[in-house]
């Protein structure tokens, strides 16, 4: 069969227009006209108003043409009942449900989200995807985002975030919208969560200094504690890198479930979230890659300086594993879906 570009993102337009997942809530078919054979992507972004139109304009320039408005769920819920995930049967994490299973199901290539308190890094380490949140990404003058509470209580500001099945996609984006610092020969110190066996990948870069700690528990606390906790980490070093998941697998990881009684407490815990539902609350630049294990993912954090971003970059590509050749084969293979027709 020929692999012709064109008519694969003609399907991926297909799909979304089928919405069999029922996780798009508009579609632009017309964005296939700025696909060629060689050049363009498809993006979707999350159904707020504060993924602005000059961050989606800008986002063109580079090549990535609106698709998709996606569903999140209800009043940025931390597990959306409205879908599914098709790799745990359970239901989807929230709140950028639709836009990180858009991304997995083929039909874009880059999500926008949000994220308070893990609504973008969650849901993307839920399918085994790539997630990044800034909290400069998307702001400016003109875009500012209002503080918000969360449903334990917390004020924070909500932060756009990145979802991809390939890291180069976000790279991109970053690349574009900030500096990032070339190189230099201050070494990078990294604490490692102790049960994250990956030493020898990460020192293939020479200007690294790794010191493992015991990151246990995160699940158990609060986010007050969580917030402490981090913010003592990102004083200590330059990357913080802890193992979270599986997402949602065990439990689920929400707050007005998990608030009623010790029993439904213990299962919100079991849904094996940490520092993710505190990352953007510190400020932190936040990068999540996949470990190949379901639903589980490298949340790599770092303080919003200068070098953040490359030193994120260079420790991620050390971690990174090859993506499942089943799980790309079975959700993938866009014809399957309509061999029937629609």
């Amino acid at each position: 069969m020929i692999n012709n570009r064109v008519q694969n993102y003609a399907k991926k337009t297909f799909l979304a227009m089928d919405n069999r997942h029922k996780s798009v809530k508009k579609v632009f078919p017309n964005c296939i006209d700025n696909i060629s054979e060689k050049t363009g992507f498809f993006m979707g972004t999350k159904e707020v108003s504060t993924i602005s139109g000059e961050f989606i304009s800008e986002l063109e320039t580079l090549g990535y043409q609106h698709h998709t408005v996606d569903k999140a769920s209800h009043s940025g819920r931390a597990i959306d009942l409205d879908l599914i995930n098709p790799l745990t049967g359970g239901y989807m994490t929230g709140s950028s449900s639709g836009t990180a299973l858009n991304v997995f199901l083929g039909i874009n290539d880059l999500g926008i989200g949000t994220d308070g308190g893990g609504s973008v890094l969650a849901p993307a380490i839920s399918l085994n995807l790539y997630g990044l949140i800034h909290p400069q990404l998307g702001k400016s003058e003109l875009n500012q985002v209002s503080q918000k509470v969360s449903t334990d209580g917390i004020a924070f500001t909500p932060s756009l975030g990145l979802i991809t099945r390939e890291l180069s996609h976000i790279e991109a984006v970053m690349q574009h919208f900030f500096l990032v610092s070339e190189e230099n020969d201050d070494i990078i110190t990294i604490i490692l969560d102790e049960t994250i066996d990956a030493e020898k990948e990460i020192i293939t870069h020479q200007k690294i200094e790794i010191t493992k700690k015991n990151l246990e528990g995160k699940n158990i606390k609060s986010r007050e504690e969580l917030i402490l906790d981090l913010n003592q980490l990102l004083n200590q070093a330059d990357i913080v890198i802890s193992k979270e998941g599986p997402v949602d697998f065990s439990g689920f990881g929400d707050t007005i479930f998990g608030h009623f009684t010790d029993a439904t407490k213990e299962n919100q815990n079991a849904a094996n979230k940490g520092f993710i539902r505190v990352a953007n609350m510190v400020g932190a630049i936040s990068l999540v890659i996949p470990t190949g294990n379901l639903s589980e993912g490298y949340v790599l954090m770092a303080k919003n300086a200068p070098t953040a971003i490359y030193n994120l970059f260079t420790t991620a590509k050390c971690l990174i594993k090859e993506e499942d050749a089943l799980v790309d084969n079975y959700f993938r293979d866009l014809s399957k879906y309509f061999d029937m027709g629609i």
